[in-house]
């Protein structure tokens, strides 16, 4: 059923005269075989071009296409701190080990997943150094803010901005109530963005901080 409405409208045209089952793609007439093929030359030639993840995602909204559905597409926040975060090749000298380490990293949903990551490179190349810990707090932040309905994430000094997405979040006013409960640290703007003031190093930093105020956000949203 997904080859056929992928392809836009096949149908079976009969039987050739050896027998052979016969596709009709728009305007021309294929073997099975031959469709078949074409088909893995494509598909082949279209994960090559845009990833294997990206590609699954494109196959199951052409289904949905097709059915007639809408769609909602999967959120993908943006963070954004003043830290260098990436994994150097001093670190991880092999390339293809740091390229499969960042795939590993942008197909995390879950914080133990990080926690595991994290004394794996331990184990196998040292204590990390301030740009690797950058970027897996960011991976952490990209998760709780996924969870949270958050679609854009700006932190900075003592000021943290959450800006949601209307599509993903599920409980407004569940937000509304934790902004209430404390005017002075938090506040909303008109465009669903949420203001938060960072308390001082003894509240547990700027980034103990913003990763409780997201799972509190979360454990608020989803219930």
């Amino acid at each position: 059923m997904l080859l056929i409405g992928f392809w836009g409208g096949c149908m079976n045209s009969g039987s050739n005269p050896d027998n052979e089952p016969l596709i009709r793609v728009q305007d021309r007439i294929l073997t099975v075989l031959d469709f078949n093929k074409a088909f893995e030359i494509a598909k082949t030639a279209h994960i090559a071009a845009v990833g294997y993840d990206m590609f699954l995602k494109l196959m199951e909204n052409a289904v949905a296409e097709i059915k007639g559905e809408t769609r909602l597409e999967p959120l993908d926040p943006e963070i954004n701190f003043r830290m260098s975060a990436f994994l150097s090749d001093s670190y991880i000298p092999d390339i293809d080990q740091r390229m499969a380490a960042y795939r590993r990293l942008a197909r995390m949903t879950e914080l133990k997943e990080i926690a595991d990551f994290k004394n794996e490179l331990i184990d196998r190349y040292g204590k990390l150094p301030e740009e690797a810990n950058n970027l897996l707090f960011k991976i952490m932040l990209k998760i709780l803010s996924k969870k949270a309905g958050v679609a854009r994430l700006d932190l900075a000094g003592r000021q943290m901005h959450l800006q949601f997405s209307q599509a993903h979040l599920k409980n407004t006013e569940a937000l509304v109530d934790m902004i209430q409960a404390a005017p002075g640290r938090y506040e909303l703007t008109p465009g669903s963005i949420l203001k938060v003031k960072l308390a001082n190093e003894q509240s547990g930093g700027p980034r103990g901080q913003a990763k409780n105020i997201l799972k509190d956000i979360i454990g608020r949203v989803n219930n």
